[in-house]
């Protein structure tokens, strides 16, 4: 971590935190996976797209918490005299209330992720053109008169070597 300074109160430099720069490589993410992930340990699938922390830990804790209650409601109900479905079937529909929708919300999630990624990808593409676009918008800029023979060149040369 650098330290960069600024004007500060005493003539002196004040002193602000500057991370660095980082460059992530954002992936795709697999909503069944996702899914199956979210549904198997609450919040897991949040974690898997985003690494999104609080998500995962507030996911958890109430995940858990309402999956407790729900098979604790259901041993009795199933406990109680005169019920008529068999050993554990209360439990299981109770939870199927949870689970359904902890891995719809994981698979949400990454499909929310690919989507922002493709839109990004989009908006990249929009912004700097393909080579031939690029080529004419450069051309067009020197036919202007807003860049030199030079840097028309050296834009042509950095355009084709990446095609």
């Amino acid at each position: 971590m650098r330290l960069r300074g600024t004007a500060g109160t005493r003539g002196d430099s004040c002193w602000l935190f500057s991370l660095p720069e980082i460059e992530v490589a954002m992936e795709k993410k697999n909503p069944l996976l996702a899914g199956l992930l979210n549904m198997l340990l609450p919040g897991s699938g949040y974690w898997y797209v985003d690494r999104d922390r609080g998500r995962f830990l507030k996911t958890l804790l109430i995940g858990l918490a309402i999956i407790a209650a729900l098979i604790v409601i259901g041993t009795v109900f199933q406990n109680t005299v005169g019920f008529p479905l068999p050993s554990g079937m209360c439990v299981g529909i109770l939870l199927l209330f949870v689970l359904v929708p902890l891995f719809r919300n994981g698979q949400r999630s990454a499909l929310h992720h690919n989507f922002v990624l493709d839109n990004a990808d989009m908006y990249t593409t929009r912004q700097h053109g393909t080579g031939p676009s690029q080529l004419a918008r450069n051309q067009h800029l020197r036919d202007k008169g807003l860049i030199s023979e030079q840097e028309y060149d050296s834009r042509k040369d950095s355009i084709t070597s990446k095609q």
